[in-house]
């Protein structure tokens, strides 16, 4: 009797063994080390409690679209999609289910936990493709041992920026912000201006708004007229001295503490300078993130939303975080998820900065094909600095060459559009 229990539970043993189910997760930007750490936490809980193995699937920002692309092709694809700003593209060749209708509560309740300047380019009417897992974007970088000796502080706004690079320059420094080419940095004024890359229908330009035009012109000027570096700005330039401030991504803190020990105390990270409205002061700047999506084609979307709702919460990315940061070398890695961000090994001084910094920022709309979109930003602005251009003309240009591109796109999409019952 003893023996046929034991070979009974055997048998129940392995049936359950060859039921347990497995989803496959691409996840673009994380090595095998940052893999590692969500994996003990998957296997150690969430595998146990649900029957649900995850296959964490590592992917290279250099060849992770083409990549995604084929599978979407071949319809040989992951469960869970990673993806950044040209998420329009795949839901709307159809290869994304809308998270909002799928499970329309629970992913209410997850939106409210997410910093809004990274809910963009995922948001298209009342249609949700993906969900956040990180933030990237600016951070402002202080030189302020040596701003003191000048009579200067981190500054608040792009006026103090103007005013105080004379004197900067006559001390043999600079002022500096990013390269002139770079467009989030013509993004940073351009929304604190009021403007934007894109129109709310994703489909149209605007650039071509007052404010987006006045934004832009502010930041081309910040080089042909106030003398800030072209080029050459970043860590090197900030650890000699030679310029005082300028912005980075969020990993600053973690690489400056990393490269320039000698340099604690003597600098700091800051808001992005800010526009004057009225009584405030707007620092928003450019946020993105690491977007999430199920596939159309998983067999196992039930599965892959549990694991997104799980994977996705304050308690489990502020532990991944937190993994991260301990076993890599000074990299630091920013969860979506606000009350996990509040909780990561930082100074509270760093993270209340950048906190802020995030929380001020504006989405990107969801645009279709933003990555060729982008390109006209970034060819007005060579015009402009390297050519002399005017401004108002080359961002005029840029906004006529989108709305063209886009309404190409939106004859190629318009099948698409149709099957998921969105009307342009």
């Amino acid at each position: 009797m003893k023996k046929a229990i034991i070979v009974g539970v055997l048998v129940m043993l392995v049936s359950a063994i060859g039921l347990a189910t497995e989803i496959e997760f691409w996840m673009v930007g994380w090595s095998n080390e940052m893999a590692k750490v969500a994996d003990g936490i998957i296997d150690t809980e969430f595998t146990p409690q649900t029957g649900i193995e995850v296959s964490i699937v590592p992917i290279a920002w250099g060849d992770y679209y083409q990549k995604s692309l084929l599978s979407l092709a071949s319809r040989d694809t992951p469960d869970i999609f990673s993806l950044g700003s040209e998420i329009a593209d795949f839901a709307l060749r159809g290869g994304l289910i809308d998270l909002a209708a799928f499970k329309p509560e629970e992913y209410a309740e997850l939106e409210k936990e997410i910093f809004a300047s990274v809910m963009g380019p995922f948001s298209f009417k009342a249609s949700r493709f993906a969900l956040p897992i990180d933030v990237s974007g600016y951070i402002g970088v202080y030189r302020t041992d040596l701003l003191t000796e000048l009579g200067m502080q981190v500054p608040e706004t792009w006026d103090e920026i103007r005013d105080w690079q004379p004197k900067v320059l006559a001390n043999g420094m600079t002022l500096a912000y990013t390269n002139f080419d770079n467009m989030w940095g013509a993004y940073t004024l351009i929304t604190q201006n009021g403007g934007q890359f894109f129109g709310d229908d994703g489909f149209s330009s605007a650039l071509d708004q007052e404010e987006s035009v006045k934004g832009f012109s502010d930041f081309v000027e910040l080089f042909t007229v106030h003398n800030l570096p072209k080029t050459l700005v970043g860590t090197e330039p900030f650890i000699r001295g030679e310029q005082l401030c300028y912005a980075d991504g969020l990993w600053v803190y973690g690489t400056m503490s990393q490269v320039a020990p000698a340099l604690q105390g003597k600098w700091t990270v800051g808001l992005i300078p800010g526009t004057r409205k009225g009584d405030q002061v707007v620092h928003g700047s450019f946020a993105g993130s690491t977007l999430l999506g199920i596939s159309a084609f998983s067999s196992k979307k039930d599965e892959a939303w549990q694991f997104l709702k799980w994977f996705l919460s304050a308690d489990v990315l502020e532990r991944i975080a937190n993994g991260i940061m301990s076993t890599s070398n000074g990299w630091i890695w920013i969860p979506a998820n606000k009350k996990a961000m509040t909780n990561l090994d930082l100074p509270d001084e760093v993270k209340n900065v950048y906190y802020n910094q995030i929380d001020d920022s504006f989405p990107v709309p969801y645009a279709v094909n933003a990555l060729v979109q982008y390109r006209f930003v970034t060819l007005a602005l060579q015009k402009c600095v390297t050519q002399n251009a005017d401004p108002r003309e080359e961002i005029l240009d840029a906004a006529d060459e989108m709305n063209s591109e886009m309404a190409r796109r939106k004859k190629e999409y318009s099948r698409f559009l149709k099957s998921m019952n969105i009307s342009m």
